[in-house]
């Protein structure tokens, strides 16, 4: 949360679980950034985020929103939002600085432009933590003069794409890209969607807990794939490109409430008590004394 303060960005969390518990879990992992409580859902349901496939009758579930981030700027508008199908994955924090910031897709100029197009491809953050989405990233050089294609394309082209090897631990989301120019082939009279100067594409990537596979060194995950591409220009197409690309990281675990043994639980949390209070407050009884 450094980065977050040092950049001038203000982070706020709103949950439907009362005070006390978030008051137990910034203390429990020494959070500075403000937790807003929501036990009625009302925020919740102002912002249009209420999780609609929870029935009302459905307790203690009933009043969750649906899992995601806003990005809003100084003149409360909302820049960028984040939300996914999955209500255990969250985006990286890094995802989310770099939308409120605006600096999403930059890439440092080149002193020399490149001849063809030239790839890099990295990983953002050093560690894959259960939960949380990290970025595949790959910047593309296109010199001038050319471009490289995004999809779809018709038989006989490549487009620009990254692509995972078969691991059935890792799980990939919808690429994020930049916008598209259109190209209208002369020939064919097809227009055709294309990237021309810096590109970067990328590709979020998270844990499939249950198909974790652990290197032998510890708790460590590869990564690995090929960025695929074709570069052309007004006169012809050259061959396809391939280059590939791993990553070994380490495969975090998830930080959970006080509710059972396991690794990675936080005792100051005292994740019993409070799901007990709240199934309580659901079904409309009264709290046990011992829960007051």
């Amino acid at each position: 949360m450094d980065a977050y303060r040092t950049a001038g960005v203000r982070l706020y969390a709103l949950s439907y679980d009362e005070p006390d518990a978030l008051a137990d879990y910034a203390e429990a992992h020494d959070t500075t950034f403000t937790m807003l409580s929501d036990p009625d859902s009302e925020v919740i349901g102002s912002f249009g985020i209420l999780n609609t496939l929870i029935p009302p009758d459905d307790h203690p579930w009933y009043g969750l929103p649906f899992p995601g981030s806003y990005v809003i700027n100084a003149d409360g508008i909302i820049v960028a939002k984040f939300f996914e199908h999955n209500f255990a994955i969250r985006p990286g924090p890094e995802q989310l600085l770099a939308a409120a910031l605006g600096t999403e897709f930059d890439v440092p100029e080149l002193e020399q432009p490149p001849e063809r197009v030239s790839v890099e491809v990295t990983i953002e953050g050093d560690s894959l933590p259960m939960g949380v989405t990290r970025h595949i990233v790959a910047t593309f050089r296109v010199p001038e003069g050319q471009h490289v294609y995004s999809e779809p394309v018709p038989e006989g082209l490549v487009a620009a794409a990254i692509e995972l090897d078969g691991n059935a631990g890792i799980l990939s989301y919808e690429p994020v890209v930049p916008t598209t120019s259109p190209l209208t082939l002369s020939g064919s009279g097809d227009t055709l969607a294309v990237y021309e100067g810096d590109v970067v594409l990328r590709l979020p990537v998270a844990q499939n807990a249950r198909n974790m596979q652990k290197d032998d060194n510890g708790r460590f995950v590869t990564i690995s794939g090929r960025v695929r591409w074709q570069a052309c220009d007004d006169a012809e197409c050259f061959l396809p490109q391939s280059m590939p690309f791993s990553f070994r990281v380490e495969a975090g675990f998830p930080v959970l409430g006080d509710m059972g043994p396991g690794v990675g639980r936080v005792p100051a949390m005292n994740g019993a008590r409070h799901f007990q209070r709240l199934i309580d407050r659901r079904a409309g009884t009264e709290p046990s004394a011992e829960d007051q």
